[in-house]
C-alpha cells in the first residue's frame, strides 16, 4: 500500500552514540522517531551475565550532513616520487610506472590516471589532497597489477566526482569517483571523503580491499563495489548510497588463481554505518563476518530504503485499497462497515468516511472469511473501523468501533478478532490481503509469503547473498525495508554451481527490524550461537529447514515466528534459548509444513491471540519432544508426542508481566508475557516446578 505524507504513530527512542572517525573525522547521529517497535513491549534481557539491554534499541539514525567538502589553505596540487614516472597534460596527471607517489594540494578541475604495466604495483599516498573533476573519474586506474591508496595519518582528503553525465559507451570514462580496472586497496590512518555524485563511490572491476581507513563515501549509485570481492578489515566508515547498494559484488565464477569470486568479508574492529536505497550489502556469492587474528570483531549498522535518510526513491502515496476481514461469526450482511480517516484526533469531525463493500468470501476449513474493501486517499495518518446498523456513519452513534489505528505503512488489511456489542469495541490487528486471502483464508498455509507488499523496484534487504551468509562474530543492527538477512537458493552461479541459500550463525549479536522477514534462508538456516533479537518482522525466522543448537533468540513477528515451509520442511531444536511472540490474528508462533523436533534447549512460544486458528505450535507432520523445555501459551494446534519428558496443560490466570520458572533453586527460564492466557502447556523432564510472576509464587506443580 503506497502512501503520501502519512504521519505514523511514533515512539521516541534514544539514538546510538556518535562514532569518531579519527581526530578530524566525526560522524554524529541524531535521534529520530521510530514507528516499528511494538508499543506493547519489547523483550526481557538475554539470560546471560553479559547482557546489555541497550542492544534492544534499534532506533533509526541518520549520519549527519557534517561532511567535508572543502579543505582550507591547501597549496597548489603536486605529485612527488623518487622511484616512479608520470606525465602532465593540462590538469591530467598520468602515472606510467610502478612506484610510490605522494599527492598533496588542491586539483580543482582535473584528475589522476594510472596507466602502468599489468605487472606494476603502484602506491599512492594522499597527504592532504582535494581532487574534483567534472570531466572524468578523479582517480581513474586503467592498468596496473595492483594499486594501493593510503590516506596519511592526520590528513583530510577529498575525492569528488562532479560530472553531470557519463557516456557508458566511452571506455575512457570511469564509473566511480575512484575507479580501478585492477585490484584496489585503500588504507591508512588518515581521513578520506569520497563523493560519487554521478554513479558509484569506489569501484574496482577486480578485488576491492579497505583496511584501517576512516572513510566517508556518498554515492548516487553503489557506494562500495568490487566486482570480484570486497574485503573490509578494521575500517571505520559511513557508507551512503542514494539509489543503489551500500556494498556490492557482481561476479560468482572462479578466478585464474582458483579463488571463488563474489565474496564480501567484514572482519576486525570495523565500524560501519550503511545507508542504502536498495540492499545494504549484496554479495554475488557469500557474505562472511568474522573475527581477526586479535579476536576483534566488526560492528555494522544497516538502514535500507525508507529507513535511510539519503534514499532518493522513497515510496509514499496514500492512494490505495484498504481491506477489512471478518469471520462468519462476526460478519452480518445487514450491517454497514466503514473506515474513518483522520489526522491526529480520531474524534475530529474533519476526517473522511470510506464505505467498505464486500469483495470476497473465502472458506478455510469450517470457517468462512469475509473481505470488505474501500479506496482510501488523501493526506491522513490515522484510521478507525466502524460497524453500523444503518447506512448513516457517525462518530457518536455506532454498533462497534476499533480504537484509533495508525495507518499501517506495510499492511493493507485489518483482520477483526472480536466485535462486542456490549462495550461497542472492535478488536484486531494488521495483516496483508494479498498474502492472506489467496492462501485459503487468512494466515494461508504457512508458505513463504512476502510480508511487505509495498516494495520498491529494487531489492531493499539488509544483507543479501546469492549463495550463503555466515556470521561467526560481530554486532549487527539492521533496519531493512525487506528481509534483514536473505540467502537465495537455485541461482545459477558463474562457477557452474547452483546456489545453496544457507545461513549459518554461530556467534555475534543481531538486532533486527524488518518490513518483511527477519532472517530468510531458501536453504538451511543453522543457528549454533550468538544473540538474535528480531524486534519486529512479518515472519521472524523463515526457511525450509531451521536447525537451532545454541544461542539466544528472541522473535516478535506479525505473522509466524518460526516458519518452515516447502517439501521436507523441518524445525529442529537441540539447544539454546528461543523466545517467540507473535501478533494476534491467524498466526503461529511455530509453524512447520513438515516436522518439529526438540531434543534440548528452552523454547517459550506465545501467540497473543487465544482464539480461532492462532497457535503456539502448528505442524503438518509430526511433532516430537524428547528433551529440553517447551512452554506454549495460546492454542496448541499440534500436541507433541513425548519421549523421556512429560507434559501438562496447567490452568491459571497468566496475565501480562514477568515470569520465572524454577526447579528447586535453579532458574530454568525467565520470560515476559504481553497478553492474558488461561492455560500453559509445558513439556519437560519429570520433577517439581515453581512458576513465579514477579516475586510472587503463582503456581507449583509436578510433571
Amino acid at each position: 500500500m503506497k502512501k503520501k505524507s502519512v504521519k505514523l504513530g511514533l515512539i521516541l527512542l534514544s539514538a546510538i552514540g556518535s562514532v569518531a572517525l579519527g581526530s578530524c573525522f566525526e560522524t554524529t547521529r541524531t535521534e529520530v522517531l521510530n514507528e516499528d517497535i511494538p508499543s506493547n513491549g519489547g523483550y526481557s534481557p538475554l539470560p546471560s551475565s553479559n547482557n546489555d539491554e541497550s542492544n534492544n534499541d534499534i532506533s533509526g539514525v541518520v549520519a549527519s550532513e557534517e561532511e567535508i567538502t572543502v579543505i582550507e589553505d591547501l597549496d597548489t596540487f603536486k605529485i612527488e616520487t623518487v622511484d616512479g614516472t608520470y606525465e602532465i597534460n593540462d590538469n591530467v596527471y598520468t602515472i606510467t610506472s610502478a612506484g610510490t607517489y605522494d599527492l598533496s594540494g588542491e586539483l580543482e578541475e582535473g584528475y589522476i590516471i594510472v596507466s602502468a604495466s599489468d605487472t606494476d604495483e603502484v602506491n599512492i599516498n594522499l597527504d592532504g589532497v582535494s581532487i574534483k573533476s567534472t570531466i572524468n573519474s578523479p582517480i581513474l586506474i586503467k592498468s596496473a597489477s595492483k594499486v594501493e591508496i593510503s590516506a596519511k595519518n592526520g590528513t583530510i582528503n577529498i575525492i569528488s566526482d562532479d560530472r553531470e553525465n557519463i557516456d557508458e559507451n566511452d571506455e575512457s570514462q570511469g564509473s566511480a569517483a575512484i575507479y580501478a580496472e585492477c585490484d584496489l586497496k585503500l588504507k591508512g590512518k588518515g581521513n578520506l571523503y569520497v563523493y560519487g555524485n554521478i554513479n558509484n563511490g569506489i569501484h574496482s572491476k577486480d578485488d576491492l580491499e579497505l583496511k584501517n581507513l576512516s572513510l566517508y563515501v556518498k554515492a548516487n549509485n553503489n557506494a562500495l563495489k568490487g566486482n570480484d570481492s570486497v574485503t573490509i578489515d578494521s575500517l571505520t566508515a559511513t557508507i551512503i548510497s542514494e539509489l543503489g547498494d551500500g556494498i556490492e559484488t557482481t561476479n560468482s565464477d572462479i578466478s585464474s588463481k582458483g579463488n571463488q569470486r563474489g565474496i564480501i568479508t567484514i572482519t576486525g574492529a570495523a565500524y560501519l554505518d550503511i545507508y542504502a536505497c536498495c540492499d545494504g550489502i549484496s554479495a554475488a556469492y557469500d557474505f562472511l563476518s568474522e573475527t581477526d587474528a586479535n579476536n576483534n570483531s566488526p560492528t555494522v549498522n544497516i538502514y535500507t530504503n525508507a529507513y535511510s535518510g539519503y534514499t532518493l526513491e522513497n515510496a509514499s502515496q496514500l492512494d490505495s485499497t484498504m481491506y477489512l476481514c471478518l469471520s462468519g461469526s462476526q460478519y452480518n450482511s445487514s450491517y454497514y462497515y466503514y473506515a474513518y480517516l483522520y489526522n491526529d484526533d480520531s474524534s475530529s469531525e474533519n476526517g473522511s468516511w470510506v464505505k467498505l463493500n464486500l469483495t470476497q468470501t473465502v472458506n478455510k476449513g469450517f470457517t468462512s472469511y469475509y473481505y470488505l474493501s474501500g479506496n482510501i486517499s488523501g493526506d491522513y495518518n490515522g484510521i478507525r473501523f466502524y460497524v453500523f446498523t444503518s447506512d448513516s456513519p457517525s462518530l457518536s452513534t455506532y454498533y462497534a468501533a476499533s480504537t484509533g489505528q495508525t495507518i499501517n505503512e506495510t499492511k493493507d488489511m485489518f483482520m477483526v478478532s472480536s466485535i462486542s456489542q456490549s462495550n461497542k469495541k472492535i478488536g484486531g490487528d494488521w495483516t496483508n490481503y494479498s498474502s492472506q486471502s489467496q492462501m485459503s483464508g487468512p494466515g494461508g498455509m504457512g508458505g513463504m509469503n512476502d510480508g511487505n507488499q509495498d516494495k520498491t523496484s529494487c531489492s531493499t534487504k539488509g544483507i543479501k547473498a546469492d549463495n550463503e551468509i555466515s556470521i561467526s562474530s560481530g554486532v549487527f543492527m539492521i533496519k531493512s525495508y525487506d528481509d534483514a538477512l536473505h540467502a537465495s537458493s537455485g541461482v545459477a552461479l558463474e562457477n557452474s554451481e547452483t546456489s545453496k541459500g544457507n545461513i549459518n550463525i554461530s556467534g555475534g549479536d543481531l538486532t533486527i527490524t524488518s518490513k518483511d522477514d527477519g532472517i530468510h534462508s531458501d536453504g538451511i538456516l543453522t543457528i549454533s550461537g550468538g544473540n538474535i533479537y528480531v524486534l519486529t518482522a512479518y515472519e521472524g525466522l523463515e526457511s525450509p529447514s531451521i536447525n537451532i543448537s545454541d544461542g539466544n533468540i528472541y522473535v516478535y513477528s506479525t505473522d509466524d515466528g518460526l516458519n518452515a515451509s516447502g517439501n521436507n520442511a523441518n524445525i529442529t531444536i537441540s539447544g539454546g534459548y528461543v523466545n517467540i511472540r507473535v501478533a494476534s490474528g491467524d498466526t503461529d508462533a511455530i509453524d512447520s509444513n513438515g516436522t518439529y523436533t526438540q531434543t534440548g534447549g528452552t523454547v517459550i512460544s506465545a501467540n497473543m491471540s487465544t482464539s480461532g486458528t492462532a497457535t503456539a505450535l502448528d505442524t503438518d507432520g509430526s511433532a516430537k519432544i524428547s528433551g529440553g523445555l517447551f512452554i506454549g501459551f495460546g492454542n496448541m494446534e499440534t500436541t507433541p508426542s513425548l519421549t523421556n519428558v512429560k507434559s501438562s496443560k496447567i490452568s491459571s490466570s497468566y496475565s501480562s508481566g514477568d515470569y520465572k520458572l524454577m526447579s528447586g533453586e535453579n532458574v530454568l527460564a525467565e520470560f515476559e508475557l504481553f497478553a492474558s492466557y488461561s492455560t500453559m502447556y509445558i513439556a519437560s523432564s519429570s520433577g517439581s516446578y515453581s512458576l513465579y510472576k514477579g516475586s510472587s509464587l503463582l503456581k507449583s506443580f509436578s510433571l
